[in-house]
């Protein structure tokens, strides 16, 4: 992980790591709140509450609307996400990969089939993840991960076939190694 990354995690955590900033940070993701009611809420005085958003704000995790009344940050949040755990290219764009899988799974199982082949190939790349290089997969071994992803467990494994992310021999399946 770059250092950049790593500042930011840590900045992130140390804000975010005490038990009652991750209560206010609770009750400012639902709504905006004065020092006084979040006293109440988190159960100390005001004047602890206001060392702990100062944190917060630190971090740019939370910011005040009104005076002494504060708001979760979503842009301070989204900011770490970006920092600490996009994966996209150098750019920070979204990759194929991750506008495939944000638009066709639900995170773990596939909603539907892209038409396109290139998403159809980034999906059978996803599909590739479930399995181990150097393993040998006995077929039913194979159909019962596919069926964690897709009820079509026949279908998906052809996917890894056809698109070359996985070789087929005499009932046994092996993941293709592919180069960096």
């Amino acid at each position: 992980m770059e250092t950049k990354k790593i500042e930011a995690l840590m900045t992130f955590l140390q804000a975010a790591g005490q038990r009652e900033r991750l209560h206010l940070l609770g009750i400012l993701a639902e709504q905006a709140t004065a020092v006084p009611e979040l006293a109440r809420r988190v159960g100390v005085k005001e004047t602890a509450v206001i060392k702990h958003i100062n944190r917060l704000k630190q971090a740019n995790l939370v910011h005040e609307t009104a005076p002494y009344t504060y708001q979760l940050n979503q842009d301070g949040l989204e900011e770490i996400n970006r920092t600490v755990f996009h994966r996209g290219d150098s750019d920070g764009q979204e990759t194929l990969r991750q506008r495939v899988l944000r638009h066709y799974t639900d995170g773990s199982r596939l909603k539907t089939l892209p038409e396109n082949e290139a998403e159809l190939h980034e999906v059978a790349g996803w599909l590739a993840d479930l399995f181990e290089n150097g393993v040998r997969y006995p077929e039913k071994e194979v159909n019962e991960r596919l069926t964690q992803a897709h009820p079509d467990f026949a279908e998906m494994r052809r996917l890894l076939v056809d698109y070359g992310f996985m070789t087929r021999s005499w009932g046994v399946y092996q993941k293709v190694e592919k180069s960096s």
